[in-house]
């Protein structure tokens, strides 16, 4: 998966600046320890916090979510080439990458499959 490849490259360049290791996408992945397991159906809360630096561009014109799964309510419409400053990621209901953020210049916040977001720079942390 392009996504998951760029997730694990962002989570190894962030270790390596911080002295750390990271040993692979299963270490994303990891339901034990803390880490937070799937919700029980696509559209349960899902928490995030604004623990990344990454921001990219949205690669089309998508819905931004209030939920990280495609059936989801909308919160907006954004239009391909918006600048997007993605907060965290987590692994939706269907094993899925996907991202939460704000659109530049505004307050508009929601999820986004992470398929939908180009990578330019920064740090990218689970929620």
């Amino acid at each position: 998966m392009r996504v998951r490849r760029k997730i694990v490259a962002l989570l190894g360049a962030t270790a390596c600046l911080l002295g750390g290791t990271v040993t692979g996408a299963s270490a994303a992945s990891t339901t034990g320890s803390g880490e937070a397991r799937a919700a029980a159906s696509p559209c349960d809360y899902r928490s995030y916090t604004n623990n990344s630096s990454s921001w990219g561009y949205f690669n089309g014109t998508y819905n931004l979510k209030t939920r990280p799964a495609a059936e989801c309510g909308d919160v907006a419409r954004i239009s391909s080439g918006t600048k997007f400053y993605v907060w965290c990621y987590v692994y939706n209901y269907y094993g899925n990458v996907w991202v939460y953020g704000r659109k530049a210049g505004t307050q508009t916040q929601g999820w986004t499959s992470g398929d939908n977001v180009t990578y330019e720079g920064g740090s990218l942390n689970h929620c």
